[in-house]
């Protein structure tokens, strides 16, 4: 091959690669409320997160163990998802007398997770999906404001290119069939802790 042809291949491998990642970004809608999510009666896919310490678990596996409440949230530097997740801890107990264990997901890389796990006094289970596989996967992600991406990226151990989470609520039984979900568009409003526990009380 001639360093002409050599230098014209490269340009052909470039195009292509910068083609592919615009088609994947197309496949992560602007608004928040054009996301395509799971629906109840569908199962969960077979993905992979990080816990704390950086260590690979499959999510499956940790629903298997129990029913699952699986939460969905921004990030740690989300005031309004730092709230909800202290919420969440104040009924924990009472989400564990019903059976179900409480799992949270955000694109924060693990290092992040401790932060927020000592921050808001956490006993529940936080993991990182810092890639945005699994919050692709739910049909939650979509493509933050300009604003946010910078922070996402550094937030995420560089992984994160600039996508966020619709925060959602998913109830799912051992075999991972989502039973009941909350999913808002609108970032600032999630269900409270009382309407929680009457929704799980009610399945």
């Amino acid at each position: 091959m001639t360093p002409k042809h050599f230098v014209l291949a490269a340009l052909m491998l470039f195009s292509g690669l910068q083609l592919s990642l615009a088609q994947q970004s197309l496949e992560v809608p602007a608004d928040p409320t054009a996301i395509s999510p799971l629906l109840i009666g569908e199962k969960i896919p077979n993905s992979q997160l990080k816990d704390p310490e950086g260590n690979e678990v499959a999510l499956q596996e940790i629903v298997n163990k129990q029913p699952t409440l699986l939460i969905f949230y921004r990030g740690g530097w989300c005031p309004y998802c730092n709230k909800h997740l202290a919420e969440l801890q104040t009924i924990e107990q009472d989400i564990l007398d019903m059976g179900y264990q409480i799992v949270a997901i955000s694109p924060d890389a693990p290092e992040q997770l401790k932060t927020t796990l000592d921050k808001n006094e956490l006993t529940y289970s936080l993991y990182s999906d810092n890639d945005l596989k699994v919050t692709k996967a739910f049909g939650l992600a979509f493509q933050a404001p300009d604003r946010y991406k910078d922070m996402l990226f550094k937030a995420s151990d560089q992984l994160n290119p600039g996508i966020i989470p619709v925060p959602a609520v998913f109830a799912l039984d051992q075999e991972g069939t989502i039973l009941f979900e909350y999913i808002n568009p609108n970032y600032n409003t999630r269900i409270s802790g009382d309407l929680l526990k009457a929704a799980l009380g009610a399945l």
